[in-house]
């Protein structure tokens, strides 16, 4: 599946979720997302562009594959993700084919759709809180930008490894 998204940084959380409600966006959820980074000792995915991931999201534990692309006014991604039924098992099989616990972070996350549309908001530790718009394109996420309103707001396509750097908070690498 092709992902696409923008981060929109420093937002107003009421305010935003108050705009969402009054367009009838669908609330989700709203928990702690818990995400542990798996690579090769010697740091090999990220320069072939991939991310393994592991995400626990409340009882449920997903396995995430991510092939990034590349794109100035969009995030890009093919995502492959499966659930895991015995986390313990699964580490110990990654830990046996090499690949070790690289980085993790955590976030509280808000989360609304509509249709096929998602509207996620993510509140880190020292960092600003920031929405996340998926869609499958970039007009739909262009659409969404203006009827929310966040068109003076910046923009970035960076994963949330750049994010803590661009605001200068350690990213906790294990």
């Amino acid at each position: 599946m092709f992902e696409k998204e923008i981060k929109i940084l420093d937002i107003d959380k009421n305010s935003l979720i108050k705009k969402l409600e009054e367009i009838w966006a669908v609330k989700d959820y709203e928990e702690v997302i818990h995400d542990i980074y798996y690579d090769y000792p010697e740091w090999k995915i990220d320069e072939w562009k991939r991310s393994f991931r592991i995400r626990k999201k409340g009882n449920c534990y997903m396995y995430t594959i991510k092939k990034k692309e590349k794109s100035e006014t969009i995030k890009i991604c093919q995502e492959k993700e499966i659930e895991i039924s015995n986390i313990d098992w699964f580490q110990k099989t990654l830990e046996k084919y090499g690949l070790v616990k690289a980085r993790e972070k955590q976030k509280m996350r808000l989360s609304y759709y509509i249709d096929d549309t998602h509207f996620d908001i993510d509140d880190y530790e020292w960092i600003p809180t920031l929405l996340e718009i998926e869609a499958h394109s970039d007009e739909e996420i262009e659409k969404w930008i203006k009827e929310l309103w966040l068109e003076n707001h910046t923009r970035k396509t960076f994963w949330s490894r750049w994010l803590f750097e661009y605001y200068k908070v350690p990213y906790k690498n294990l």
